[in-house]
Protein backbone atom coordinates (compact mmCIF):
# COMPACT_ATOMS: atom_id res chain seq x y z
CA UNK A 1 0.00 0.00 0.00
CA UNK A 2 1.35 3.47 -0.97
CA UNK A 3 2.83 5.40 1.90
CA UNK A 4 1.34 8.64 3.69
CA UNK A 5 -2.53 7.39 2.11
CA UNK A 6 -4.51 9.84 3.67
CA UNK A 7 -7.62 8.41 3.67
CA UNK A 8 -9.23 5.11 2.48
CA UNK A 9 -12.56 4.40 2.55
CA UNK A 10 -13.68 0.59 1.95
CA UNK A 11 -16.66 -0.03 2.44
CA UNK A 12 -19.95 -1.90 0.01
CA UNK A 13 -22.16 1.06 0.53
CA UNK A 14 -21.27 4.62 -0.16
CA UNK A 15 -23.61 5.41 -2.82
CA UNK A 16 -27.30 6.10 -2.49
CA UNK A 17 -28.87 7.55 -6.31
CA UNK A 18 -32.25 9.03 -6.01
CA UNK A 19 -32.97 10.23 -9.29
CA UNK A 20 -34.88 13.92 -8.96
CA UNK A 21 -35.72 16.94 -10.59
CA UNK A 22 -33.10 19.52 -9.15
CA UNK A 23 -34.84 23.12 -9.75
CA UNK A 24 -34.84 24.30 -6.14
CA UNK A 25 -32.81 27.04 -4.21
CA UNK A 26 -30.62 24.94 -0.93
CA UNK A 27 -31.45 25.16 2.63
CA UNK A 28 -28.46 25.07 4.72
CA UNK A 29 -29.10 23.34 7.95
CA UNK A 30 -26.19 22.39 10.54
CA UNK A 31 -24.83 18.94 10.80
CA UNK A 32 -21.14 18.34 11.97
CA UNK A 33 -17.88 20.76 12.33
CA UNK A 34 -14.88 20.94 14.44
CA UNK A 35 -11.58 22.15 14.88
CA UNK A 36 -10.79 20.23 11.66
CA UNK A 37 -12.09 19.30 8.55
CA UNK A 38 -14.74 17.31 8.11
CA UNK A 39 -16.26 15.29 4.91
CA UNK A 40 -19.34 13.49 3.97
CA UNK A 41 -18.03 10.19 2.58
CA UNK A 42 -20.84 7.78 2.40
CA UNK A 43 -23.33 6.19 3.86
CA UNK A 44 -25.22 2.91 4.60
CA UNK A 45 -28.88 2.13 5.29
CA UNK A 46 -28.42 3.25 9.15
CA UNK A 47 -25.16 5.26 9.51
CA UNK A 48 -23.40 8.50 6.86
CA UNK A 49 -19.98 8.13 7.42
CA UNK A 50 -17.54 11.43 7.90
CA UNK A 51 -13.94 12.27 7.53
CA UNK A 52 -12.47 14.33 10.04
CA UNK A 53 -8.82 15.65 9.49
CA UNK A 54 -6.18 17.30 12.51
CA UNK A 55 -7.07 20.09 13.73
CA UNK A 56 -6.26 23.11 12.64
CA UNK A 57 -4.09 22.47 9.47
CA UNK A 58 -5.21 24.30 6.10
CA UNK A 59 -7.43 22.19 3.76
CA UNK A 60 -3.77 21.70 1.58
CA UNK A 61 -2.45 20.29 4.41
CA UNK A 62 -4.80 18.10 5.74
CA UNK A 63 -5.45 16.69 2.08
CA UNK A 64 -1.66 14.98 2.24
CA UNK A 65 -2.13 13.56 6.21
CA UNK A 66 -4.19 11.37 7.75
CA UNK A 67 -8.00 11.31 8.22
CA UNK A 68 -10.19 9.60 10.89
CA UNK A 69 -13.51 7.82 9.98
CA UNK A 70 -16.39 8.58 11.91
CA UNK A 71 -20.49 7.49 12.03
CA UNK A 72 -23.01 8.71 12.89
CA UNK A 73 -26.97 8.81 12.49
CA UNK A 74 -28.41 8.77 9.08
CA UNK A 75 -30.33 11.92 9.16
CA UNK A 76 -28.10 13.83 11.85
CA UNK A 77 -26.62 13.03 15.57
CA UNK A 78 -23.44 12.59 17.82
CA UNK A 79 -20.66 11.19 15.97
CA UNK A 80 -18.52 8.13 17.17
CA UNK A 81 -14.93 7.19 15.56
CA UNK A 82 -14.89 3.83 13.36
CA UNK A 83 -12.27 1.59 13.71
CA UNK A 84 -10.78 0.90 10.14
CA UNK A 85 -7.36 -0.54 8.38
CA UNK A 86 -6.50 0.64 4.85
CA UNK A 87 -6.77 -2.47 2.66
CA UNK A 88 -3.57 -4.03 0.99
CA UNK A 89 -3.89 -3.67 -2.41
CA UNK A 90 -0.17 -4.84 -4.44
CA UNK A 91 -1.49 -3.37 -7.36
CA UNK A 92 -1.71 -0.15 -5.69
CA UNK A 93 1.21 0.08 -4.30
CA UNK A 94 2.48 2.18 -7.56
CA UNK A 95 0.60 5.26 -6.32
CA UNK A 96 1.55 7.68 -3.73
CA UNK A 97 0.21 9.08 -1.49
CA UNK A 98 -3.49 7.74 -1.74
CA UNK A 99 -5.61 10.09 -0.95
CA UNK A 100 -9.37 8.16 -0.84
CA UNK A 101 -10.26 5.20 -2.20
CA UNK A 102 -14.42 4.47 -2.53
CA UNK A 103 -15.50 1.14 -3.42
CA UNK A 104 -18.58 0.44 -5.50
CA UNK A 105 -21.95 -0.70 -4.06
CA UNK A 106 -21.18 -4.14 -5.41
CA UNK A 107 -17.21 -4.30 -4.60
CA UNK A 108 -16.13 -5.07 -8.55
CA UNK A 109 -14.39 -1.85 -8.71
CA UNK A 110 -12.94 1.09 -6.55
CA UNK A 111 -12.15 5.32 -7.54
CA UNK A 112 -8.88 6.31 -6.22
CA UNK A 113 -7.46 10.04 -5.71
CA UNK A 114 -4.00 9.41 -5.22
CA UNK A 115 -0.64 11.60 -6.38
CA UNK A 116 1.60 10.17 -9.24
CA UNK A 117 5.28 11.11 -9.98
CA UNK A 118 5.19 13.78 -7.18
CA UNK A 119 2.56 16.11 -8.84
CA UNK A 120 -0.78 17.11 -7.80
CA UNK A 121 -3.84 14.33 -7.23
CA UNK A 122 -5.68 12.60 -9.60
CA UNK A 123 -8.81 10.34 -9.79
CA UNK A 124 -7.86 6.44 -10.95
CA UNK A 125 -9.87 3.70 -11.89
CA UNK A 126 -9.00 -0.12 -10.48
CA UNK A 127 -11.65 -3.09 -11.22
CA UNK A 128 -11.77 -6.42 -9.18
CA UNK A 129 -11.65 -10.13 -10.54
CA UNK A 130 -12.35 -12.60 -8.37
CA UNK A 131 -10.83 -15.64 -7.49
CA UNK A 132 -11.16 -18.84 -8.81
CA UNK A 133 -9.57 -21.12 -6.53
CA UNK A 134 -11.55 -21.73 -3.54
CA UNK A 135 -10.13 -19.36 -0.39
CA UNK A 136 -7.94 -17.42 -3.04
CA UNK A 137 -7.53 -13.74 -2.93
CA UNK A 138 -8.86 -11.77 -5.10
CA UNK A 139 -6.72 -9.67 -8.12
CA UNK A 140 -7.19 -6.12 -8.39
CA UNK A 141 -6.24 -4.45 -11.48
CA UNK A 142 -3.36 -1.49 -12.21
CA UNK A 143 -5.15 1.58 -11.14
CA UNK A 144 -6.15 3.76 -14.40
CA UNK A 145 -6.03 7.33 -14.38
CA UNK A 146 -9.26 8.74 -15.58
CA UNK A 147 -7.42 11.62 -17.58
CA UNK A 148 -10.61 12.81 -19.32
CA UNK A 149 -11.74 13.99 -15.81
CA UNK A 150 -7.95 14.64 -14.42
CA UNK A 151 -6.75 18.07 -14.53
CA UNK A 152 -3.81 20.43 -13.54
CA UNK A 153 -4.75 20.99 -10.03
CA UNK A 154 -5.71 18.50 -7.01
CA UNK A 155 -8.91 16.10 -7.72
CA UNK A 156 -9.97 14.07 -4.63
CA UNK A 157 -12.87 12.78 -2.65
CA UNK A 158 -14.14 10.77 -6.03
CA UNK A 159 -17.63 8.66 -4.85
CA UNK A 160 -20.15 6.53 -6.89
CA UNK A 161 -23.18 7.89 -8.10
CA UNK A 162 -24.61 4.69 -9.18
CA UNK A 163 -22.36 3.82 -12.16
CA UNK A 164 -21.57 7.43 -12.67
CA UNK A 165 -18.75 9.74 -10.57
CA UNK A 166 -18.55 12.89 -8.52
CA UNK A 167 -15.67 14.41 -7.50
CA UNK A 168 -14.08 17.33 -5.90
CA UNK A 169 -11.73 19.63 -7.90
CA UNK A 170 -9.62 22.98 -7.78
CA UNK A 171 -9.06 23.49 -10.63
CA UNK A 172 -11.30 26.82 -11.12
CA UNK A 173 -8.93 27.74 -7.69
CA UNK A 174 -11.57 26.68 -4.67
CA UNK A 175 -13.08 23.39 -4.47
CA UNK A 176 -15.80 22.64 -6.50
CA UNK A 177 -18.06 19.35 -7.18
CA UNK A 178 -17.76 17.66 -10.76
CA UNK A 179 -19.37 14.83 -12.13
CA UNK A 180 -18.91 12.14 -15.13
CA UNK A 181 -21.33 9.96 -16.71
CA UNK A 182 -20.80 6.23 -17.14
CA UNK A 183 -22.44 6.26 -20.42
CA UNK A 184 -19.71 9.01 -21.54
CA UNK A 185 -17.15 6.37 -20.08
CA UNK A 186 -16.18 8.68 -17.83
CA UNK A 187 -14.43 10.98 -20.78
CA UNK A 188 -15.64 14.57 -19.41
CA UNK A 189 -16.28 16.35 -16.01
CA UNK A 190 -19.34 18.55 -15.83
CA UNK A 191 -20.03 20.92 -12.38
CA UNK A 192 -22.27 18.98 -10.50
CA UNK A 193 -25.68 20.49 -10.38
CA UNK A 194 -25.61 21.45 -6.70
CA UNK A 195 -25.07 24.83 -5.93
CA UNK A 196 -23.79 25.75 -2.70
CA UNK A 197 -21.90 28.78 -1.48
CA UNK A 198 -18.83 28.92 -0.80
CA UNK A 199 -15.76 25.96 -1.64
CA UNK A 200 -17.74 22.00 -1.87
CA UNK A 201 -15.76 18.68 -1.47
CA UNK A 202 -18.25 15.98 -1.52
CA UNK A 203 -22.12 15.40 -1.21
CA UNK A 204 -24.11 12.56 -0.18
CA UNK A 205 -27.89 12.11 -0.88
CA UNK A 206 -29.05 10.19 1.95
CA UNK A 207 -33.26 10.83 1.13
CA UNK A 208 -35.65 12.83 -0.87
CA UNK A 209 -34.73 16.66 -0.63
CA UNK A 210 -32.36 15.86 1.92
CA UNK A 211 -28.33 15.81 1.14
CA UNK A 212 -25.23 16.16 3.46
CA UNK A 213 -22.45 18.82 1.93
CA UNK A 214 -19.00 19.16 3.16
CA UNK A 215 -18.48 23.21 2.56
CA UNK A 216 -16.82 26.30 3.92
CA UNK A 217 -17.44 29.92 3.09
CA UNK A 218 -13.98 31.07 3.46
CA UNK A 219 -10.41 30.10 3.10
CA UNK A 220 -9.38 30.67 6.96
CA UNK A 221 -12.40 28.48 8.08
CA UNK A 222 -12.41 24.56 8.53
CA UNK A 223 -14.78 22.42 5.79
CA UNK A 224 -17.91 21.53 7.96
CA UNK A 225 -20.75 18.67 6.74
CA UNK A 226 -23.94 20.85 6.79
CA UNK A 227 -27.93 19.48 5.58
CA UNK A 228 -28.75 20.64 2.25
CA UNK A 229 -32.60 20.52 1.12
CA UNK A 230 -31.95 18.83 -2.08
CA UNK A 231 -32.75 17.49 -4.86
CA UNK A 232 -36.20 18.56 -4.68
CA UNK A 233 -38.76 14.89 -5.30
CA UNK A 234 -39.90 14.15 -8.24
CA UNK A 235 -43.36 13.69 -8.60
CA UNK A 236 -44.22 13.68 -5.40
CA UNK A 237 -47.20 12.10 -4.03
CA UNK A 238 -50.21 14.35 -3.25
CA UNK A 239 -52.40 14.08 -0.31
CA UNK A 240 -54.56 11.50 -0.58
CA UNK A 241 -52.08 8.66 -1.41
CA UNK A 242 -52.91 5.95 1.35
CA UNK A 243 -50.92 2.53 2.81
CA UNK A 244 -53.77 0.77 4.68
CA UNK A 245 -52.85 -2.41 6.72
CA UNK A 246 -56.10 -4.29 7.28
CA UNK A 247 -56.71 -2.59 10.96
CA UNK A 248 -53.36 -3.20 12.06
CA UNK A 249 -50.91 -1.53 13.86
CA UNK A 250 -47.01 -0.87 14.14
CA UNK A 251 -44.46 1.30 11.89
CA UNK A 252 -43.65 0.45 8.52
CA UNK A 253 -40.06 1.51 7.43
CA UNK A 254 -39.53 2.63 3.90
CA UNK A 255 -36.13 1.97 1.92
CA UNK A 256 -34.28 2.37 -1.08
CA UNK A 257 -34.66 -0.76 -2.91
CA UNK A 258 -30.63 -1.31 -4.28
CA UNK A 259 -29.22 0.47 -1.06
CA UNK A 260 -31.87 -0.63 1.63
CA UNK A 261 -30.94 2.89 2.97
CA UNK A 262 -34.16 4.29 5.52
CA UNK A 263 -36.19 7.10 3.68
CA UNK A 264 -38.28 7.31 6.45
CA UNK A 265 -40.55 5.54 9.19
CA UNK A 266 -44.25 6.03 9.51
CA UNK A 267 -46.48 4.81 12.10
CA UNK A 268 -50.14 3.58 11.26
CA UNK A 269 -53.12 4.88 12.63
CA UNK A 270 -55.85 3.64 14.53
CA UNK A 271 -57.32 2.48 11.23
CA UNK A 272 -54.24 0.99 10.26
CA UNK A 273 -53.95 3.49 7.58
CA UNK A 274 -50.67 6.30 6.81
CA UNK A 275 -50.21 8.92 3.97
CA UNK A 276 -47.66 8.85 1.70
CA UNK A 277 -47.75 12.53 0.68
CA UNK A 278 -44.37 13.79 -0.41
CA UNK A 279 -43.10 10.33 -1.38
CA UNK A 280 -41.28 10.31 -4.63
CA UNK A 281 -43.71 8.37 -7.33
CA UNK A 282 -41.14 7.54 -10.50
CA UNK A 283 -39.25 5.29 -8.55
CA UNK A 284 -39.48 1.76 -6.60
CA UNK A 285 -39.86 2.04 -2.92
CA UNK A 286 -39.65 -1.48 -0.11
CA UNK A 287 -42.02 -1.18 2.63
CA UNK A 288 -41.22 -2.79 5.44
CA UNK A 289 -44.17 -3.77 8.59
CA UNK A 290 -42.44 -4.13 11.66
CA UNK A 291 -45.31 -5.57 13.22
CA UNK A 292 -45.58 -8.98 12.00
CA UNK A 293 -44.43 -12.51 13.79
CA UNK A 294 -44.73 -16.46 13.24
CA UNK A 295 -48.11 -16.96 11.94
CA UNK A 296 -49.26 -13.68 11.29
CA UNK A 297 -50.19 -12.32 7.95
CA UNK A 298 -51.39 -9.07 6.76
CA UNK A 299 -52.51 -7.43 3.14
CA UNK A 300 -51.70 -3.85 2.29
CA UNK A 301 -52.92 -2.07 0.27
CA UNK A 302 -52.15 1.43 -1.72
CA UNK A 303 -55.38 3.57 -2.48
CA UNK A 304 -55.36 7.21 -4.58
CA UNK A 305 -57.27 10.13 -3.61
CA UNK A 306 -59.86 8.81 -5.91
CA UNK A 307 -60.55 5.99 -3.40
CA UNK A 308 -58.97 3.30 -6.08
CA UNK A 309 -57.10 0.74 -4.77
CA UNK A 310 -54.37 0.46 -7.25
CA UNK A 311 -51.73 -2.22 -5.21
CA UNK A 312 -52.40 -5.10 -3.29
CA UNK A 313 -49.85 -7.06 -1.48
CA UNK A 314 -50.06 -10.13 0.96
CA UNK A 315 -47.65 -9.92 3.86
CA UNK A 316 -45.88 -13.11 5.54
CA UNK A 317 -42.82 -14.34 6.55
CA UNK A 318 -42.12 -15.82 4.05
CA UNK A 319 -41.87 -12.47 2.02
CA UNK A 320 -40.43 -10.58 5.74
CA UNK A 321 -43.21 -8.89 6.04
CA UNK A 322 -42.18 -6.21 2.85
CA UNK A 323 -43.28 -5.13 -0.57
CA UNK A 324 -41.49 -3.17 -3.14
CA UNK A 325 -44.28 -0.76 -4.58
CA UNK A 326 -42.97 -0.27 -8.52
CA UNK A 327 -43.27 3.02 -10.23
CA UNK A 328 -45.74 1.03 -12.65
CA UNK A 329 -49.38 1.61 -13.89
CA UNK A 330 -51.63 3.69 -11.93
CA UNK A 331 -49.09 4.63 -9.47
CA UNK A 332 -46.39 5.88 -12.59
CA UNK A 333 -49.19 7.80 -13.93
CA UNK A 334 -50.08 10.49 -11.04
CA UNK A 335 -49.73 13.23 -13.27
CA UNK A 336 -51.77 10.86 -16.13
CA UNK A 337 -55.37 10.28 -15.19
CA UNK A 338 -55.89 10.12 -19.23
CA UNK A 339 -58.53 7.33 -18.66
CA UNK A 340 -60.42 9.20 -15.88
CA UNK A 341 -59.74 13.29 -17.40
CA UNK A 342 -60.39 12.85 -20.89
CA UNK A 343 -57.21 14.10 -22.02
CA UNK A 344 -55.52 12.63 -25.24
CA UNK A 345 -52.72 11.02 -23.19
CA UNK A 346 -52.07 7.55 -23.80
CA UNK A 347 -53.98 5.13 -21.13
CA UNK A 348 -50.90 3.98 -19.85
CA UNK A 349 -47.59 5.67 -19.85
CA UNK A 350 -45.18 3.30 -19.20
CA UNK A 351 -44.48 -0.20 -20.44
CA UNK A 352 -41.77 -3.10 -19.35
CA UNK A 353 -40.81 -5.61 -21.68
CA UNK A 354 -38.92 -9.21 -19.87
CA UNK A 355 -35.72 -10.92 -20.33
CA UNK A 356 -34.19 -14.56 -20.64
CA UNK A 357 -31.05 -14.22 -19.05
CA UNK A 358 -28.26 -12.99 -21.46
CA UNK A 359 -30.54 -12.43 -24.18
CA UNK A 360 -31.01 -9.43 -26.15
CA UNK A 361 -34.47 -9.44 -27.52
CA UNK A 362 -37.35 -10.24 -25.20
CA UNK A 363 -39.62 -13.08 -23.98
CA UNK A 364 -42.57 -13.64 -26.40
CA UNK A 365 -45.02 -12.99 -23.92
CA UNK A 366 -43.74 -9.85 -22.78
CA UNK A 367 -43.69 -8.93 -26.84
CA UNK A 368 -47.07 -9.66 -27.61
CA UNK A 369 -48.38 -7.06 -24.75
CA UNK A 370 -46.37 -4.49 -25.21
CA UNK A 371 -47.11 -4.67 -29.49
CA UNK A 372 -50.79 -3.91 -28.06
CA UNK A 373 -49.14 -1.38 -25.93
CA UNK A 374 -47.50 0.58 -28.30
CA UNK A 375 -50.50 0.92 -30.33
CA UNK A 376 -51.97 2.89 -28.41
CA UNK A 377 -49.03 5.20 -28.73
CA UNK A 378 -50.10 5.77 -32.35
CA UNK A 379 -50.58 9.91 -33.23
CA UNK A 380 -48.88 10.75 -30.08
CA UNK A 381 -44.94 11.66 -31.27
CA UNK A 382 -45.81 15.54 -31.70
CA UNK A 383 -47.12 15.13 -27.80
CA UNK A 384 -44.53 13.46 -25.84
CA UNK A 385 -40.85 11.56 -26.21
CA UNK A 386 -40.40 7.87 -25.41
CA UNK A 387 -37.61 7.04 -23.61
CA UNK A 388 -36.11 3.53 -23.44
CA UNK A 389 -33.90 1.97 -20.35
CA UNK A 390 -32.35 -1.48 -20.72
CA UNK A 391 -31.53 -3.43 -17.74
CA UNK A 392 -29.88 -6.37 -16.80
CA UNK A 393 -29.55 -8.86 -13.44
CA UNK A 394 -26.15 -8.88 -11.40
CA UNK A 395 -24.89 -12.44 -13.08
CA UNK A 396 -22.54 -10.88 -15.71
CA UNK A 397 -19.42 -8.25 -15.44
CA UNK A 398 -19.93 -4.29 -15.28
CA UNK A 399 -18.92 -4.18 -19.22
CA UNK A 400 -21.11 -7.05 -20.06
CA UNK A 401 -23.90 -6.04 -18.11
CA UNK A 402 -23.90 -2.64 -19.28
CA UNK A 403 -23.56 -4.01 -23.63
CA UNK A 404 -26.77 -6.32 -22.93
CA UNK A 405 -28.89 -3.60 -21.34
CA UNK A 406 -27.74 -1.04 -24.26
CA UNK A 407 -28.58 -3.55 -27.05
CA UNK A 408 -31.72 -4.83 -25.54
CA UNK A 409 -32.94 -1.18 -25.17
CA UNK A 410 -31.18 -0.04 -28.92
CA UNK A 411 -33.33 -3.04 -30.30
CA UNK A 412 -37.23 -2.10 -29.19
CA UNK A 413 -36.01 1.72 -30.05
CA UNK A 414 -35.94 0.07 -33.61
CA UNK A 415 -38.74 -1.95 -33.45
CA UNK A 416 -41.00 1.47 -31.93
CA UNK A 417 -39.91 3.38 -35.28
CA UNK A 418 -40.97 0.43 -37.14
CA UNK A 419 -44.19 -0.61 -35.42
CA UNK A 420 -45.94 2.51 -35.02
CA UNK A 421 -43.31 4.64 -37.21
CA UNK A 422 -42.09 6.41 -34.01
CA UNK A 423 -39.32 9.12 -35.15
CA UNK A 424 -35.98 8.39 -34.14
CA UNK A 425 -35.25 11.69 -33.22
CA UNK A 426 -38.31 11.34 -30.58
CA UNK A 427 -36.47 8.18 -29.29
CA UNK A 428 -34.17 8.80 -25.88
CA UNK A 429 -32.33 5.45 -25.09
CA UNK A 430 -29.91 4.67 -22.16
CA UNK A 431 -28.63 1.52 -20.59
CA UNK A 432 -28.13 0.99 -17.17
CA UNK A 433 -26.89 -2.39 -16.63
CA UNK A 434 -27.64 -3.90 -13.40
CA UNK A 435 -27.02 -0.64 -11.58
CA UNK A 436 -31.18 -0.26 -10.74
CA UNK A 437 -32.75 -3.73 -9.81
CA UNK A 438 -36.52 -3.48 -8.98
CA UNK A 439 -35.52 -6.26 -6.25
CA UNK A 440 -34.08 -9.66 -5.79
CA UNK A 441 -35.18 -11.40 -8.18
CA UNK A 442 -32.96 -11.82 -11.11
CA UNK A 443 -36.19 -12.29 -13.80
CA UNK A 444 -37.74 -9.01 -12.68
CA UNK A 445 -34.37 -7.18 -12.99
CA UNK A 446 -33.86 -8.48 -16.71
CA UNK A 447 -36.12 -5.70 -18.33
CA UNK A 448 -36.16 -2.87 -20.77
CA UNK A 449 -38.85 -0.05 -19.61
CA UNK A 450 -40.57 2.12 -22.22
CA UNK A 451 -41.90 5.61 -21.04
CA UNK A 452 -43.98 7.90 -22.92
CA UNK A 453 -43.03 11.74 -21.82
CA UNK A 454 -44.83 14.45 -22.06
CA UNK A 455 -42.95 17.24 -24.20
CA UNK A 456 -43.01 20.60 -22.88
CA UNK A 457 -43.09 22.26 -25.87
Amino acid sequence: MARGSVLTWLTTALALVITMRVDAQAVLETGWSCEGHVVVLGLDSDRVYLGVSQPRVTLDQALRESWTVHSAPRTGGERSREQLRPRNVQAWEELQDIQHVAMHPRGRKALISARRNGGDFDVFLSHRTPSRVPGGRDVWSSPLPLDGLNSEADDVFPQWQGQDISFASNRGGTFQLFQARAALQYLRAAPYPLEVPGEVLSAVTVGPGFTWVARRLSEDQAMEVVRVSWPEPERPLAEGWTLCMDGVVGHVTVREVESRAKIRTMTLDEHGCVSLRGLPSGQAWTFEWEGGGAGITAMAEITSPEGRVVRRYALSPENGFAFVLLPLDAVAALENMGSLDGSDWPKSTLAILSYERGLPTPTSDSWRVFQGWAQGLQGQSERGILRVTGHTDASGTDDLNAALSLARAEYVATQLQSLVKWPKERVEVEALGSAEPLGNDPAQNRRVEVRWVRSLQ
